[in-house]
């Protein structure tokens, strides 16, 4: 049945019959009855537990898609009869009438119903005359219908009813008792009539918009059986308030002079007046051209005129200097003033000398833009500075919007230049090919720019091409970083060449009101007659006339449309390059206009990599603790990987590339060219670096020796779907070991302008949090550290799967390049981290039952490939170690470096090693001793005497401050990396780089951590830019902190927190808060055999208080919420009971709003008070002074 309406979908118009039809219902009804006498027979033969799990929910499928089947071609049906019925009763009426001609009528469109009572009146006269009322229709058909045409509440409101015809009236009948209510629809319509907005200045679409809304709304209370003749004076009177100050009066006025002054006017002759008055405007309103309704800001940057052009959207403002629609810092008469006679034209017309706006004074202002030059209170086109204003005009100021945390930001930068010379420079421009939402072509402009990071689009091209647009938020900023547009959506265009029919690309552009003016400025002759390019296929053909730029390609771009070919004109600048879009034009040509200046529009784009580091610093900082929500691409990607994953004869996991799509965009176009091209850039490098090369060909030939990648056939070569990845050598001089890396680059976009993990889903996170793990890990007195081989290269990649992973090697440029097939998990693919810890918890599934030991221990304490577990006694340990080994052995991994606080156990495991295999080099050299871990580079080893180190780390940044376990002493310590102090100027970039790289995860020494981060909030309250100089109090206090830092390599933490089995233990927090910030702490009390108590850190929290003055005592109340939701965090990794949790605080009046229920107070304390009822008692509260309040220290910051 679902093939038959596949394929009835398919057929085409000509083969639809009614005798087609009809047998096709035929077959159905046998198909049906086939069907239901089966399951009919399963019943009968088998119990009804069985059957469902058997089955399923196949009867519901099924029987859904029989009614889906028959009713369209019951619809299909009708449709052919009615256009018969039509075509007859032409025919036999011709004798009796005249013969009129069929006309097609356009279809009558249904609303979609979203559940909005202001909407119901509309959908329920429109559905119930075409539907619901339509007897060729039955009810199945009609519950189609219904449902196809509702949305929001109201689609939720029958969602999971079933399609059947007893259900159609119901659900009709449940719809009409929700929103034919009468008194709501009356609130909703009256509403929409009181609130209508005030007209400011009078015109005519104005007047127009108040009188149709006027009436649109009387005519619904009329139709709901309301009485309105009556309210003819409470209308106008209600309406008359809206209307600006000028028609009021007309219309008073027009009463005035009426013959019957006494009686009172109507409604119709108020609805006359208007209509006159909004056609004499109308007649009397200029028409403004789409030209004009463009404001260009022209920002002169000195005495040659040059200029940056921005384009912003123009209103109904009027310049106070020459009347021009346009504000008083964007007029070209004004800026062209000198200084003293724009302070005197401010101070004279009483304007404001901050914003320049007419309507209020600088003491008024609310804007908080200062001058650009001096950072003063006024506009920085009103900065007087005698040295320079004779050749200098100042550039207007541009507010600065800040980016949405949600979203990447777009740092742009616009190129300005000046010209002293008559000419004028062409930009490379082309014609090409972009896709609409329909599918077509269409040829649009683009400017091609090889110094853009990005692509842009004008608002009016995706407009006329009806594509869709993802919301963004992206500060564009100018010159200088100061912003001037914000980028609040992206499409994605699909281009072809216009010369190339088969060269096709993707990329993402930012949508932009308007990208630059008319390119060339204006059109110019030049002598094409050069080297015969007029014999060649110009990319543009009218570059050289004056023509709208609607979108702009960048670098991305530029790099892949190149091709070999470029002809130089000897008797000007100009050139022609070569490219799959065409030859592009561009250069100098003279320029007849003498007084006329250049324009230079370069846009630059880019994510800042220091957001990045910084974004990592925050995660860390922030509260985790809540359950993961698969998002359905992640629960696509879990099933992908339930039903594709397979092992092989020695029980290692072959797994597929998890594809969002079968037939993705990256498995068409050209991937071995950019990668042949990359290749030969790397050859070049390791070719100046020998040893670095010998190094890279190391680990080549390790992939090769090892199976992980091996060469391809020639008859596989040609495949069109496969995929070149690019590989590069990684250098990391902080490693101590293994600094060279092979890195597969599966970003890199092919030709189509797409690369592979574009198209990989990336999967659900399922690395553990390494807070959790660590304090797991402090339960045991005896530590017990490993890490797998190679633990991405141990999982395999389908064959099928492997031509998306193609490399190109050769480790001698005299050779021929080979093509290779990387045969495992590949890091750098999007998919990997994921791939890698599924495998790696699949073993524990499949075999884990055997090994109940070592299977909590794979689901718990592995980060990423890095063990780090315990045990209480020795022999329990060697246990964890043989039911471990054995269980990863099932799945092919194997486990190194293992290492332990514990001299017998450690002896005893690397005595089982040296039996397991004599010829491998494992952890037992006694004069190596400090290991370094880490989640990419495994573990390190460095020659010490007696100290052994274990360096734990969350990513491959490298970290000022790091965190390690001093495996002699069994405790945890900070290793401190400051990089030396330079010349180079302190800057905003640079500071919060450093701080980033701080790294305390479970808030050991949050007293200091903290200062920094209030020292980020000062950052961003100055308002410096990125990269501006801080003044001198700033990079005091930043020095004097840096220096402090070493200090904490003295700080120890006990790694074992006294716990045994059978133990009873107590968690004990403690919040605080000061006007800087608010903190929380917890510690462990314990108990040992001979009685004596025991108390250690477990974890702290910080917080700074927002920029918002926010009083003590609420600022206590946030840090009393925050350690609400440590303590249950902490309860809950550590396996502590509830009523083992206490919490304390030294605010009496926290303690007040917590006793007492959350409905006294107001809404700030009602909803904190709520949520930490929610994860603790208030009997579990108590009091603390504020000197024995060990949180204090935290939320004030101690050096």
């Amino acid at each position: 049945m679902k093939k038959g309406l596949i394929n009835f979908k398919k057929c085409s118009k000509d083969r639809l019959t009614v005798e087609y039809i009809e047998t096709k219902q035929e077959l159905l009804e046998t198909d049906w009855s086939i069907f239901k006498e089966n399951n009919t027979k399963l019943y009968e033969r088998f119990k009804l537990e069985d059957i469902e799990q058997m089955v399923g929910d196949i009867y519901d499928d099924v029987e859904n898609t029989y009614i889906v089947y028959k009713s369209l071609m019951k619809t299909t049906l009708n449709k052919i009869c009615s256009t018969k019925g039509s075509v007859q009763n032409a025919n036999t009426s011709g004798m009796s009438k005249p013969v009129t001609p069929f006309v097609k009528l356009p279809k009558i469109a249904i609303p979609i119903f979203s559940g909005k009572y202001g909407e119901w009146t509309t959908f329920h006269d429109l559905f119930t005359s075409l539907v619901h009322k339509n007897d060729s229709l039955d009810n199945v058909q009609k519950m189609h219908y219904l449902k196809s045409h509702l949305s929001g509440e109201a689609e939720q409101l029958i969602r999971h009813t079933p399609i059947t015809s007893a259900n159609y009236s119901e659900c009709w009948a449940q719809l009409d008792k929700r929103y034919n209510n009468k008194k709501y629809l009356t609130n909703c319509i009256l509403k929409r009539l009181f609130g209508q907005k005030r007209i400011n200045v009078e015109s005519a679409s104005s007047l127009k918009e108040l009188l149709d809304t006027t009436c649109d709304c009387l005519h619904a209370l009329r139709n709901l059986n309301i009485n309105v003749n009556t309210w003819d004076i409470i209308i106008i009177h209600i309406v008359t308030l809206k209307l600006d100050s000028e028609t009021r009066k007309q219309w008073e006025l027009n009463v005035c002079a009426s013959d019957s002054n006494n009686d009172l006017p109507t409604f119709e002759q108020f609805k006359l007046f208007i209509e006159n008055r909004f056609r004499a405007l109308e007649f009397l309103e200029p028409k403004v051209s789409m030209a004009q309704q463009v404001n260009k800001n022209y920002n002169y940057n000195n005495s040659h005129g040059a200029k940056v052009m921005l384009a912003t959207n123009s209103s109904s403002m009027r310049c106070e200097y020459c009347s021009e629609p346009h504000k008083l810092c964007f007029c070209k008469k004004f800026t062209k003033q000198p200084v003293e006679g724009r302070r005197e034209f401010v101070m004279k017309n009483r304007i404001c000398f901050n914003c320049l706006g007419s309507n209020h004074t600088v003491y008024d202002c609310k804007k908080v833009t200062t001058c650009r030059v001096c950072r003063k209170r006024h506009h920085s086109l009103l900065h007087f500075n005698p040295q320079s204003e004779q050749t200098t005009s100042v550039k207007p100021t541009i507010e600065n919007v800040n980016s949405s945390t949600s979203s990447p930001p777009i740092v742009s930068c616009l190129s300005t230049g000046r010209v002293s010379k008559p000419r004028q420079v062409l930009l490379a421009t082309a014609l090409i090919k972009v896709e609409s939402k329909n599918g077509e072509y269409h040829p649009i402009r683009a400017l091609l720019d090889q110094g853009s990071q990005a692509c842009f689009i004008t608002e009016a091209a995706v407009q006329f091409l009806s594509l869709k647009k993802t919301p963004i938020q992206g500060v564009i900023s100018g010159l200088g970083e100061n912003s001037s547009t914000i980028a609040r959506s992206m499409v994605h265009l699909n281009i072809r060449s216009r010369v190339n029919f088969d060269f096709v690309f993707t990329v993402k552009a930012y949508v932009l009101n308007k990208i630059t003016s008319y390119l060339p400025e204006r059109s110019v002759n030049t002598n094409l007659n050069w080297l015969s390019v007029t014999n060649l296929c110009l990319a543009d053909p009218g570059f050289h006339t004056s023509n709208k730029i609607d979108i702009l390609l960048g670098a991305d771009v530029y790099s892949h449309i190149l091709t070999e070919g470029i002809i130089k004109n000897p008797a000007c600048n100009l050139i022609a390059q070569n490219t799959t879009l065409g030859w592009v034009i561009s250069g100098v040509v003279d320029n007849e206009d003498k007084e006329r200046s250049k324009v230079i529009n370069v846009l630059h784009a880019q994510v800042d990599k220091e957001d990045d580091i910084l974004k990592r610093f925050w995660e860390l900082e922030e509260q985790t603790s809540t359950k993961q929500i698969l998002t359905p691409e992640e629960k696509a990607c879990e099933e992908f990987y339930s039903l594709t994953t397979r092992r092989d004869e020695s029980g290692r996991y072959i797994v597929r590339l998890p594809f969002r799509e079968e037939n993705t965009l990256c498995m068409s176009g050209n991937s071995r060219d950019i990668a042949e091209k990359r290749f030969k850039s790397l050859e070049k490098r390791l070719g100046n670096n020998k040893e670095l090369k010998e190094k890279y060909v190391e680990v080549i030939q390790e992939y090769l020796s090892l199976g992980h990648m091996r060469p391809i056939a020639k008859d596989d070569m040609k495949k069109d779907k496969a995929f070149y990845l690019p590989h590069q050598a990684v250098v990391r001089d902080d490693k101590t070991t293994t600094k060279v890396r092979v890195v597969f680059n599966a970003s890199q976009k092919n030709s189509t302008g797409v690369s592979l993990n574009d198209n990989l889903m990336v999967g659900p996170k399922l690395q553990a949090d390494l807070r959790h793990t660590i304090l797991r890990w402090r339960l045991y007195p005896i530590a017990l550290v490993a890490d797998i081989i190679k633990m991405y290269r141990q999982v395999r990649i389908a064959e099928g799967d492997a031509m998306f992973q193609r490399i190109l090697w050769r480790d001698c440029s005299e050779k021929e390049i080979v093509d290779y097939e990387l045969t495992t998990v590949t890091f750098g693919t999007a998919s990997a981290p994921y791939q890698a810890v599924r495998t790696l918890h699949q073993v524990a599934f499949d075999e884990g039952d055997n090994y109940p030991l070592a299977k909590d221990k794979v689901l718990n304490c592995f980060y990423m490939d890095d063990l780090m577990t315990g045990c209480y006694e020795v022999d329990q340990g060697l246990e964890i170690y043989t039911q471990i080994t054995e269980l990863l052995g099932k799945g092919g991994f194997k486990l190194q470096k293992w290492n332990s606080n514990n001299q017998e156990l450690i002896k005893e495991i690397k005595e089982m090693e040296n039996e397991k295999d004599q010829g491998q080099l494992y952890i037992n050299r006694t004069n190596k001793d400090i290991i370094y871990m880490d989640n990419i580079d495994k573990v390190k080893e460095i020659s010490h005497e007696e100290v052994k180190e274990v360096e734990i780390k969350i990513d491959s940044t490298i970290k000022i401050l790091g965190l390690t376990w001093n495996r002699s002493q069994d405790t945890f310590q900070y290793l401190v990396n400051l990089p030396p102090l330079t010349t180079a100027p302190a800057t905003k970039r640079s500071i919060i780089s450093n701080i980033a790289r701080l790294f305390d995860p479970l808030g050991w020494i949050a007293p200091s951590i903290v200062l920094a981060k209030v020292f980020i909030q000062k950052l961003w309250l100055t308002g410096v830019s990125w990269d501006e100089e801080l003044n001198v109090e700033l990079v005091k206090e930043w020095i004097d902190y840096r220096e402090q830092l070493s200090l904490l390599t003295d700080v120890r933490i006990p790694r074992w927190i006294g716990t045994t089995l059978n133990q009873k233990l107590e968690l004990h927090g403690f919040s605080d808060a000061s006007k800087t910030a608010y903190s929380a702490v917890i510690y462990l009390r314990t108990i040992d055999l001979e009685g004596k108590i025991h108390v250690t850190l477990i974890v702290a929290k910080t917080r700074v208080a927002p920029v918002k003055q926010i009083s003590i005592p609420r600022l206590e109340l946030c840090g009393a919420v925050l350690l609400s939701q440590l303590l249950i965090e902490t309860a809950n990794i550590l396996s502590i009971p509830k009523d083992q949790i206490k919490a304390w605080t030294d605010s009496t009046v926290v303690l007040a709003w917590i006793n007492d229920h959350p409905s006294r107070w107001k809404t700030f304390v009602a909803n904190r008070t709520s949520e930490i009822l929610t994860n603790m008692k208030a009997s579990q509260w108590f009091h603390v002074s504020t000197k024995d309040n060990p949180a204090d220290c935290a939320s004030r910051g101690i050096w």
